[in-house]
């Protein structure tokens, strides 16, 4: 799991309610903190496949808060049949003085879903899909033909894919943009610290940090029809000049970094002869060009 999260957790308890899942192509990976959990069946009852959920608890293991924390979560499945063989939960407790990492609690839902794709859901759960996505997704992933392999007869690889709006379907995406991304995708969200983000600024970060690493190639969909009944993003803490110029700098020296990083070892694994691998180091330079001067 260190490979995939920085965090330090007290405890991480994946799938707690013990569902028999069935398989699919897609779920759909979330987190929330335990005060929002009642508000599960109404963004389920707009996704038709699975769900992994992070739930993430300042309750003290075993605690009567913990005890009633994994009895709410069984009532909302026993409540509703259709999520007793799509959703599963997994209860993060965190140590008290603990900040919360969206991106982080992401990657740990991705890591632990039932799926060989996730679509990685930034909102919290009062920003629910249309009831259409998952079908619609699921009609356009590739069959086990032979479309789907490669000449060489092994599986392609899927390019991810972000779901925009019209108005933004390059980077920057539309905010809380969702990405559907292999779970075992070389990529995982950035965990380093921005200084006071909200969800939308830490998602940010993530997606441009795909976005580079696949050169721009990301397949870019319009969705429309969401639901939100609130600020899905949540409060940006940031409301001083001194917190702005500092995520800013935070934001600059990331970017710096990844863009740096990239450079080099593309250098080192491309072919100087291939056109493909010449277009993909005028985009990486074209696109570093700002950050790398910083």
């Amino acid at each position: 799991m260190s490979k995939v999260s920085s965090l330090r957790p007290v405890l991480l308890d994946p799938d707690v309610l013990s569902t028999p899942m069935e398989a699919q192509v897609l779920s759909a990976c979330l987190w929330t903190t335990d005060s929002d959990v009642g508000l599960v069946p109404t963004w389920a009852a707009r996704w038709a496949g699975p769900v992994s959920l992070l739930v993430t608890t300042f309750a003290v293991p075993s605690s009567a808060e913990h005890i009633a924390l994994l009895a709410k979560l069984a009532h909302i499945q026993n409540e509703h049949p259709a999520l007793k063989t799509r959703f599963m939960a997994h209860v993060l407790h965190l140590a008290p003085a603990a900040e919360l990492q969206p991106n982080a609690f992401l990657n740990l839902a991705r890591l632990l879903s039932p799926s060989p794709r996730a679509v990685l859901f930034p909102g919290n759960l009062s920003y629910a899909p249309p009831k259409t996505l998952y079908k619609t997704l699921l009609s356009q992933q590739p069959s086990s033909s032979s479309s789907a392999l490669s000449p060489s007869g092994h599986a392609r690889k899927r390019k991810p894919v972000v779901l925009t709006s019209k108005d933004h379907m390059s980077f920057p995406f539309a905010q809380l943009a969702p990405l559907v991304i292999a779970r075992d995708d070389s990529t995982w969200c950035t965990e380093r610290f921005f200084a006071g983000m909200s969800r939308a600024g830490d998602w940010e970060e993530c997606l441009w940090q795909v976005w580079l690493a696949n050169f721009g190639g990301v397949e870019v969909k319009q969705v429309q029809g969401w639901m939100s009944s609130r600020d899905s993003g949540e409060t940006d803490v940031m409301e001083n000049p001194t917190a702005v110029k500092l995520h800013r700098r935070l934001v600059s020296r990331f970017r710096s970094e990844a863009c740096s990083l990239a450079m080099r070892w593309f250098a080192a694994l491309r072919d100087p002869h291939s056109s493909v691998d010449t277009k993909k180091a005028r985009w990486l330079k074209r696109v570093c060009r700002s950050w790398t001067s910083v």
